[in-house]
């Protein structure tokens, strides 16, 4: 089985400015990639490539083996934009016009099921008066129409209430475990840690960080020490500061034993000792930070 999607150093410029530059990652199906940058880094362009919006400048690419722009490869895509724009018409309309668009015809009981699978209850009415949430979710119904092997979602869940972001993530685990293949582009990071099985970390049009997020998110070179039967005095406290959770303090790897053998002194029991991981929110602004300070 081909990959789902292959950038193959791709560059692409507009003019003297540089949207991509020498990019090359892959996807696969039955997997998520979460493509993450701040603002400018190529993260549209990337996904408009993909989606044959746009042509590389340089580079080649694929999705679900047939190359970016050939008709043949959109059939097995689905996408949703940053802003989705509709037509007049109700949910069923707007599911069948997309329908056609893909040459397939789907029942109305189908219809109906795709509908309640993504949230969305209120069938009736001109959706160009839902709310941008239920536009967020119609859109991920148009996406989903023709059955896709391949989602390119961008900001799935921008608009979306805490449930509505909580049923597009359990939503994208199950077209994962489906077999389908997403590109997620979102600055809600918290929610492409969650659900993303790689990351691919964009800066200035350069791929910076490529790689399965627990690789990614890697030990910080600090430590939490867990102990018990243990109360530290005033001593204790002005060289190692104050407990960060009833009987936990943190502190730098290279610390650890100095750290123990003052708290063994005073009668404490250890409990654990763990590394402590970054989240993906601290790792962003630190990449971002390193590559601004490098230029």
């Amino acid at each position: 089985m081909p990959s789902a999607l292959v950038f193959d150093h791709i560059s692409k410029h507009f003019g003297s400015a540089r949207a991509l530059e020498d990019v090359s990652f892959s996807l696969e199906p039955g997997e998520i990639l979460g493509l993450v940058g701040p603002n400018g880094a190529g993260k549209t362009t990337a996904m408009q490539i993909a989606t044959g919006f746009l042509l590389p400048g340089s580079g080649t690419g694929t999705l679900m083996g047939h190359s970016f722009g050939q008709a043949s490869a959109r059939r097995y895509l689905g996408f949703v934009p940053d802003a989705p724009v509709f037509f007049g018409g109700n949910a069923f309309d707007a599911l069948r016009f997309a329908a056609q668009l893909s040459d397939v015809t789907p029942t109305r009981e189908a219809m109906e099921g795709l509908l309640r699978r993504v949230g969305l209850l209120e069938w009736k009415r001109d959706v160009r008066r839902f709310s941008r949430g239920m536009q967020q979710r119609l859109a991920l119904a148009l996406a989903l129409i023709h059955g896709p092997k391949m989602l390119i979602l961008d900001e799935p869940a921008s608009a979306l209430d805490p449930q509505g972001v909580l049923d597009v993530r359990n939503l994208l685990k199950e077209l994962r475990s489906e077999g389908a293949a997403i590109l997620l582009s979102s600055h809600q990071l918290g929610e492409v840690a969650v659900v993303s099985d790689r990351i691919a970390f964009l800066h200035e049009g350069r791929l910076m960080r490529y790689g399965r997020l627990e690789e990614l998110l890697k030990s910080t070179g600090e430590m939490t020490i867990a102990l018990r039967n243990f109360m530290p005095d005033a001593e204790f406290r002005a060289q190692w500061g104050e407990a960060i959770a009833p009987g936990t303090w943190k502190t730098p790897a290279s610390d650890v034993r100095r750290f123990l053998e003052t708290a063994w002194t005073r009668g404490a029991e250890l409990v654990s000792v763990t590394p402590m991981h970054g989240d993906l929110s601290s790792l962003f602004l630190e990449w971002t930070s390193s590559e601004a300070t490098t230029r």
